[in-house]
Formats: C-alpha cells, sequence, structure tokens
C-alpha cells in the first residue's frame, strides 16, 4: 500500500482538499461524489498504481471524465478522474485514431475534420469519448454507420489485478468484446483506437412548429420516418425553452415540436428527404443546412454548463402516440424525445428498437426532483406497450433515486449478451472493484 501511495504522490485528492469538491461532480450538478479519496492521474501508471491501491483495500473504484453519463452518487471508494488523459493520435490512412481516455468528442471531430474523417459521436461534443464509447453510443450516424461501441478496434485498459493490457480481436477477444458496450464493468480504459468514417459534410438542423401544431406534427413524422433512408438519423422532439437571449428569438420562452435530422450525404438528396416534414407550413424557425460534421452540436445545441439534472429513457418497437398528450406546457421535462434508430444502429441495448425515448428535466431541488420523475413515470407508462425491456447503457439518464439502478443495468442487456458480460466480468474482476452506478449485478 504505501509504494502505491508514493507512486501517487501528488495525484491524490481527499475531502479536507480545496479540489475535492470541484472534482466529485460534473455535467449533472446534481450528482456530487463522496469517495473517500480521489486520484488524478497523469498517465496509465498513475491508474494501474491507483486500481493496486483500491484492491488493496478492497474500494470500489469509480471513474469519472466529464460526468456526462453519472446516473448516482458514488459513496465511499476511489473517484479516478480521467480528464487529464487526453491526446489523439490520427491515422488518416488506416481511419483510425487512438484517443486518451480524457479526451472529449470535440477535439476528436476537429482532429479529424482536415481529412473528411469523423467518429461516431453523440449530439454533444463537450461529451467525454470513452465513456460514450463504453456503452454503446447511438449518434446521428448510428442508422448508417451502427453505434459508436462498434467502432472501438482495441483499447489500453487496466483490470483489477492492475495489468495494463492492450486488448483487440486477436489479443483477449473476450476482454475486448465486453469493453464495447459493456461500460465500466472490466476495468479502467486509459486509451482507445476507434475506426472513423468518411463523412466530408452532413445536412443537418432542426425545424421547429408551435406545440399546439404537435399532433399533426407527429403523424406526419410518424408515416414518414420508416421509409428514411439510413443516411438520415431524425428525431422528434418537444421542448419547453427557457427566456434566455442566447437562444434564436422564435425560440425563447415557447414550448415546440421539432425534426431534428442529420443526412450523411449530399445536400440534394437530403432536401428531398425531408421535404415532406419540412414544406409543412407554420414552422417559426429552420435551421437546416449543410455542414461539417464537426458543427454537429448545432443540430441541438446542448447545454455546456453543469446543471442538476434528472431523466427517464426507454427503447421502443414503435413511437407511442400518448407522448403528443404528455408534452404540454408546464410539464416536468425540458426535452422529450423520441429517436429514431432502426438500422446498423439497433444492436445491444438497441435490439429490435425502432425509437429510443428519453425525457430530461433541470431539477435543482426536491420538489422539480419529485415531478421529473412523475413525469418520467408518465412517459414509462405511454411507452410501457411498445418497449422492448432494453436499454443502451450510454442512454440510461440518472433517476429521481438511485434504488433501481441495478435492475435497470441487468436489464439493458439481451441475456445472451449479459450472461457473456458477467463471465468476463467474474474472470476479470472477481472483487466487483468496477463498474460504478453501471455494474452489472445478475439478475
Amino acid at each position: 500500500m504505501s509504494e502505491q501511495l508514493s507512486w501517487l504522490t501528488g495525484r491524490i485528492i481527499t475531502s479536507d482538499m480545496p479540489r475535492y469538491a470541484e472534482v466529485c461532480t460534473g455535467w449533472n450538478s446534481r450528482i456530487r461524489h463522496r469517495p473517500e479519496v480521489v486520484v488524478t492521474p497523469g498517465d496509465a501508471a498513475d491508474v494501474q498504481a491507483a486500481v493496486r491501491f483500491a484492491a488493496e483495500l478492497s474500494l470500489p473504484v469509480r471513474v469519472q471524465s466529464t460526468g456526462h453519463g453519472a446516473l448516482a452518487a458514488a459513496e465511499g471508494g476511489l473517484l479516478l478522474d480521467t480528464s487529464a488523459l487526453t491526446g489523439i493520435r490520427l491515422d488518416p490512412v488506416a481511419r483510425t485514431a487512438e484517443v486518451g481516455a480524457g479526451t472529449r468528442w470535440q477535439e476528436l471531430l476537429e482532429a479529424a475534420h482536415p481529412y473528411g474523417l469523423a467518429g461516431l459521436s453523440g449530439s454533444s461534443g463537450n461529451l467525454g469519448v470513452t465513456g460514450y464509447a463504453l456503452g454503446g453510443g447511438s449518434g446521428w450516424l448510428a442508422r448508417k454507420h451502427g453505434l459508436c461501441s462498434d467502432s472501438i478496434l482495441a483499447a489500453e485498459i487496466v483490470t483489477a489485478n492492475g495489468r495494463l493490457r492492450w486488448v483487440d480481436t486477436d489479443r483477449e477477444p473476450e476482454l475486448w468484446q465486453a469493453v464495447r458496450g459493456g461500460g465500466p464493468n472490466v476495468g479502467v480504459i486509459t486509451k482507445l483506437r476507434l475506426g472513423l468514417v468518411s463523412v466530408p459534410q452532413v445536412f443537418a438542423g432542426a425545424t421547429y412548429w408551435p406545440i399546439e401544431d404537435a399532433a399533426e406534427v407527429f403523424a406526419l413524422y410518424r408515416d414518414w420516418v420508416a421509409g428514411t433512408p439510413l443516411e438520415l438519423t431524425s428525431a422528434l422532439t418537444f421542448l419547453q425553452y427557457p427566456e434566455s437571449p442566447a437562444l434564436p428569438e422564435p425560440l425563447r420562452g415557447r414550448t415546440l415540436v421539432a425534426l431534428r435530422g442529420v443526412y450523411a450525404g449530399g445536400e440534394s438528396a437530403a432536401v428531398e428527404v425531408l421535404r415532406p416534414l419540412r414544406s409543412r407550413p407554420g414552422a417559426v424557425l429552420d435551421s437546416f443546412r449543410e455542414m461539417a460534421y464537426r458543427e454537429i452540436d448545432t443540430v441541438t445545441n446542448d447545454p455546456v454548463k453543469p446543471l442538476p439534472r434528472t431523466g427517464y429513457s426507454t427503447a421502443v418497437t414503435e413511437l407511442p402516440a400518448g407522448l403528443v398528450e404528455l408534452a404540454r406546457t408546464g410539464e416536468s421535462f425540458v426535452s422529450l424525445e423520441a429517436r429514431h434508430v432502426a438500422g446498423a444502429g439497433a444492436r445491444l441495448g438497441a435490439e429490435g428498437a425502432e425509437f429510443l425515448v428519453f425525457t430530461m428535466a433541470v431539477t435543482p431541488d426536491e420538489t422539480s426532483v419529485a415531478e421529473a420523475g412523475e413525469f418520467g413515470r408518465k412517459v414509462a407508462q405511454v411507452c410501457a406497450p411498445y418497449r422492448t425491456g432494453h436499454n443502451l447503457m450510454s442512454f440510461l439518464l440518472a433517476p429521481p433515486e438511485a434504488g433501481g439502478l441495478p435492475e435497470q443495468v441487468a436489464a439493458a442487456f439481451p441475456a445472451e449478451y449479459r450472461e457473456r458480460l458477467a463471465a468476463v466480468k467474474a474472470h476479470y474482476d472477481p472483487a466487483g472493484l468496477f463498474g460504478g452506478d453501471r455494474r452489472l449485478v445478475q439478475p
């Protein structure tokens, strides 16, 4: 133990130090970790030392970079803040990128842009690459190119015995497969090698209508979306915007229904595909345009600032009509979305799904948390007849209470995948150090 502590000199933060509160929260500021100790590794050797230290004391290990994926606070144990493990090594010929565990998507998208390449990112460039990829990751290119986890070609990982391993299809392939969608259950990732795709330009944006038009827009979208090509990933989204000067004037202080979409192809083809929806009269704003994929943030304009958030998500086989009735001004949501995933991205927890449905609310106090929880239950009830019973690990959202998380995590996977993951976890992490709020517990 003393040897590991000596190695980590200057990398340890305890509750009596000024930085403790800062590193124990993240993008979802409602989740505030209270670990016994925080380690901020500067390289893979630091991660090895931290894991050995945790193993000697039987401390559970929680990993966090940006905090976007936090579902529940860590109580005790060791928190590994991997945000300093950055760095990108791009190979434009092989169309691959090696990224450190603390790299954010915008950094990778900017690096890949000059070569007409992109990674399979989500909606926000502020999101960490690694946590998103480990949990599946269904983004704007998923229908054509699959989940982000499918693009993991290799991983550098520290397992529970403190050993640093490089795993891929040839070296410890069962561990490599567990990394690709199984979340943080089998070790601490220090580096990923990702496959990139050729995306010189996309046609992307959103069209917004007043919420009073929601029923008609919903019906149009439902009838249209099933016939759209795999190049298009779209979503029907209900939004309640605040009165903010940072927003375009037509959106301020309004409840709206929106078509969001990204077409991975030429503008002329995209315009024709989107015409049945975009031509509907009454839109208050249309932001669709041709853009570089590195600008993909502008489709949703997800907030970068940490805020307290509560949410619910599920995977469904068809679009639930009851969502329209829930999307009323004053209800406890900022965003209520049904994202079309049918295609190459309908794998792992999205297997058999046509849509991933989620709702998110800003919840600064206990009353708002309870209200968001009640709204999530309403969404669950509306979706119940169509639920697949599974979900993507990266799509799970912070619930009002953490009590049911083990069941949610276990149910996220189809049974066959869950059993394989459990077997790999039992072999590489027999003491159950890893997983945090996504730790797999067999039902």
